[in-house]
């Protein structure tokens, strides 16, 4: 005796929102309910997963992850830049980011794409000149809150 059961094969889609990038201290940062500090992505990944396993509303329910940064045209040139700002390389809790511009974009990316967070408060920790880089370059590339990066 041969049993068939008629089952749909499309996939179920919960729905997750569209990745936000913010400063700290600007408005749509301060939007953000739950902001989550950790020290590695694995555990900012495991801190959003636990977090939004408790929601029916997937699509609206936003986890941040805030970022400390330190960004100039070279690699070399922000690593100077925390050093003379005085901060110490251990004095972080949460993840860290010394590098370019366009490295910063890429990790941002890939912090969406591996569900890693839904959105990303940037800390700027070297003074004015990160801050500024992110409004004129980083912010342009994620302009649209809705915008899929993955």
């Amino acid at each position: 005796m041969t049993v068939h059961i008629d089952t749909p094969r499309t996939a179920v889609t919960i729905g997750r929102p569209g990745f936000q990038v913010a400063i700290a201290g600007d408005a749509v940062a301060q939007t953000f309910p739950i902001v989550v500090r950790r020290e590695t992505l694995r555990d900012a990944q495991r801190a959003r997963a636990l977090l939004r396993a408790g929601t029916h509303d997937q699509a609206n329910f936003v986890v941040a992850l805030e970022i400390e940064v330190a960004i100039a045209p070279h690699a070399a040139s922000a690593r100077a830049a925390v050093e003379q700002a005085g901060v110490a390389a251990d004095s972080s809790e949460t993840i860290r980011y010394i590098g370019t511009t366009h490295g910063l974009i890429t990790l941002l990316r890939d912090i969406y794409a591996a569900e890693v967070a839904d959105a990303v408060i940037l800390v700027p920790i070297d003074g004015s000149a990160t801050g500024n880089r992110i409004r004129e370059q980083v912010l342009p590339v994620f302009a649209d809150a809705r915008h899929r990066v993955a």
